[in-house]
């Protein structure tokens, strides 16, 4: 079977032509709603093609140090050709062992990435580390976990498995972590989760 970063490469070209007509509105949902404001040091996690980066750069007006990672070069190159602004990084690495300091952060983003973390839990682990007191974790799924799941059921066995949480496991999860202010919405067409690392 191929790895999960080979099956996103195969993807990369076509990536942005499968996304929905309305995903930068639902995009700036997530982005409005979850608490993103100018001044913040921000991780996008499995950035993936960068599709949310704009969005990100609307709600601060340009006004935060970006970084983006993903496992995927392939959409990394997507992502590179379509962002080039000087308050963005890009970066090949993985959430489980990225290397960089604790505290780094005041907001994590993990927008269409979460079903395909093998070990969430140290991966929350992991990103509660990266945040900073009062920082913000976002899990989000702008097409909904229905939707998104049934994809999934569909494609490669790479991703067959991988599933968007209920919001009670969600929220549990992130309780576990140690992460408190949950809120979560679960509609048909739009899933968030955003919650706080305590002062």
């Amino acid at each position: 079977m191929i790895s999960q970063a080979e099956f996103f490469d195969s993807y990369a070209e076509k990536w942005d032509s499968m996304e929905r007509p309305d995903i930068c509105d639902l995009l700036d949902r997530v982005v409005r709603e979850s608490g993103i404001s100018a001044g913040m040091d921000i991780l996008d996690v499995g950035t993936g093609t960068g599709v949310i980066i704009p969005c990100i750069q609307r709600a601060t007006n340009g006004d935060c140090n970006l970084r983006a990672i993903d496992i995927s070069a392939g959409m990394l190159a997507i992502a590179r050709s379509k962002v080039n602004l000087p308050n963005v990084r890009f970066e090949l690495a993985d959430i489980e062992d990225f290397d960089c300091p604790d505290c780094s952060f005041d907001a994590i983003i993990c927008n269409a990435v979460y079903p395909h973390f093998t070990n969430k839990s140290k991966v929350l682990s992991r990103i509660w580390s990266l945040l900073r007191p009062s920082g913000i974790i976002v899990v989000s799924h702008p097409t909904g976990r229905e939707a998104v799941n049934k994809v999934h059921r569909e494609a490669s066995a790479v991703v067959t498995q991988d599933k968007v949480p209920t919001i009670e496991v969600m929220s549990f999860m992130l309780s576990a972590a140690g992460f408190t202010n949950i809120s979560t919405t679960d509609e048909p067409e739009f899933y968030l989760a955003h919650a706080g690392k305590p002062h």
